[in-house]
């Protein structure tokens, strides 16, 4: 199920963070929660959340925290992604998983995650075209693309 006002919250505040308009603090703090869509908390995780460190001092994605081009052009497929009526359809681990993972690196000093994340990253890859996720399928974004949702004409 889609969740739309969360998504388009959720796109907003990736729009604003990644513009440098809000801190890293402000985008975790306003971050949408939805038990409908996974793709609230699958594009929040492993989407804008990986942008930024949140452990030591609230800043803007600004100056020496700016994002490159290729990283702008990532999250903009993210918010089209949100912006789109298609389902999240790439596989999701459980949530104690990362509970484990996160185990995991702690008592190996991190060379769990050296060991086990390329291949979690290729079963992972397997499913779809990396390439262009959140979209599953190349064809799925190139449809979102050719549909612009900010530079639509307004009809009076």
């Amino acid at each position: 199920m889609i969740d739309r006002e969360a998504r388009n919250r959720l796109a907003e505040l990736t729009r604003h963070l990644v513009a440098g308009i809000i801190t890293n603090d402000d985008f975790g703090d306003e971050a949408p929660y939805s038990r409908e869509d996974p793709a609230i908390q699958e594009v929040f995780f492993y989407g804008p959340y990986c942008l930024y460190s949140d452990y030591f001092c609230s800043y803007r994605l600004t100056g020496r925290h700016a994002l490159s081009q290729p990283v702008r052009r990532e999250a903009a497929r993210w918010v089209l992604f949100l912006k789109s009526n298609l389902e999240y359809e790439w596989p999701r681990e459980p949530h104690w998983s990362f509970c484990l993972w996160v185990l995991a690196n702690i008592l190996t000093l991190n060379l769990a995650g050296f060991v086990l994340a390329p291949l979690r990253y290729k079963r992972f890859a397997q499913s779809g075209d990396i390439e262009v996720w959140p979209f599953l399928r190349r064809s799925d974004f190139e449809e979102a693309l050719s549909r612009p949702c900010y530079l639509k004409e307004q009809h009076k």
